[in-house]
């Protein structure tokens, strides 16, 4: 029975609890193994489910073979704007490609679907999973596990459309998201902001009559890791951003068979982040132009300094990680031209950058 009973563990939360009732419930409080098993039980039910298994199946430190691989891990920057309006830039969203076969996406600002038509694009369709039942056009039901850095609203605005519009296209369940306390606040706000659309699509549509358009949301406050599979681990770490407490604003280290990915999210100079990117084949940063800051009233300079990071303060947080690649995302740049932050940038850093666009796929 204990055997079955540790079987029966390596599913989610609720299929853990389940099982540890079901068990509990047929040892009599007085068998000399109750109290040991008690102890069991309450263990099981604090650790995290990555402890004990992953999302797909793979045993507890099972890692995919790199040679396995049918093509390499690509970040595709669908997103890359701020909350100004710059042409060409939505809302910032970054998916990360392992396999082409499971997308892990980082923030759903406005617009950021969008973005995903370029990839129907000769030269473009190996990027992303292919739908099964409708090949040749896009339906993103491959984005269904969202990692949210924080709750800035031009990080979050594009959650209606990707929990509704996937829906729509043929996503059979629920999103699963990640994010700091808050998030599932946010998430029911939409479902309930969107309740006459989704009750008259229900009625009228050939589409899943479940709960599909929703998201399950897991909260966290602390670094360490949230997400594993047999393809990545993901690991949370914690930044400083504005007035954003500690265990409220985020960076993530995506760590896949054939590279490492980090991504900053918004945040000002962050000595955690350097010590969490360290060995990173890609590092994904946001920027700021530190002309165009000195441009601003001092009292926008100084809320600026304290929840981004100058062109100066980035090229010395990329010599301490070493980056294979260092990729520029959500730019602030204060009125001036974009090619005007790659030389401020240039001026620091010898390394090998460049400044992410919309659609973008880097290796």
């Amino acid at each position: 029975m204990l055997i079955d009973f540790l079987e029966r563990m390596s599913g989610n939360r609720e299929r853990r609890n389940i099982a540890c009732r079901a068990v509990l419930g047929r040892i009599s409080i007085f068998h000399p193994c109750s109290l040991s098993f008690l102890i069991l039980f309450s263990l099981l039910q604090v650790i995290s489910p990555v402890a004990l298994s992953d999302e797909q199946g793979a045993k507890q430190g099972e890692k995919f073979d790199p040679a396995q691989l049918v093509s390499p891990t690509r970040v595709v920057t669908l997103g890359t704007g701020t909350p100004n309006i710059l042409p060409g830039r939505s809302g910032t969203a970054t998916a990360v490609v392992v396999n082409q076969d499971q997308v892990y996406l980082f923030d759903a600002g406005s617009g950021f679907m969008e973005t995903l038509s370029q990839f129907l694009e000769p030269g473009k369709q190996n990027i992303f999973p292919t739908s099964p039942s409708y090949p040749e056009f896009m339906y993103p039901t491959f984005l269904n596990k969202l990692f949210l850095t924080h709750l800035d609203s031009d990080h979050i605005l594009g959650i209606p459309e990707l929990l509704l519009r996937g829906w729509v296209l043929e996503r059979n369940e629920p999103v699963k998201i990640w994010g700091p306390k808050g998030t599932e606040q946010v998430v029911k706000g939409v479902v309930s902001a969107y309740q006459p659309d989704i009750q008259h699509r229900l009625q009228s549509l050939p589409i899943s009559k479940g709960e599909p358009y929703s998201g399950v949301v897991t909260e966290f406050d602390k670094s360490g890791v949230v997400y594993q599979d047999k393809y990545v681990t993901i690991t949370a770490f914690t930044v400083e951003h504005g007035s954003w407490k500690e265990g409220e604003a985020f960076g993530y280290r995506i760590d896949a068979p054939d590279k490492s990915i980090v991504i900053s999210g918004d945040t000002s100079y962050s000595q955690n982040l350097i010590e969490n990117a360290k060995g990173a084949d890609i590092l994904l940063h946001e920027v700021m132009s530190e002309e165009g800051l000195a441009k601003l009233p001092e009292k926008w300079q100084h809320y600026m300094l304290a929840a981004h990071t100058t062109t100066r303060q980035l090229a010395d947080i990329a010599k301490q990680v070493k980056p294979k690649s260092l990729v520029m995302i959500h730019p602030l740049l204060f009125g001036k031209p974009e090619e005007s932050l790659e030389q401020e940038l240039a001026g620091h850093y010898f390394g090998e950058f460049s400044l992410a666009n919309d659609g973008d796929v880097f290796e």
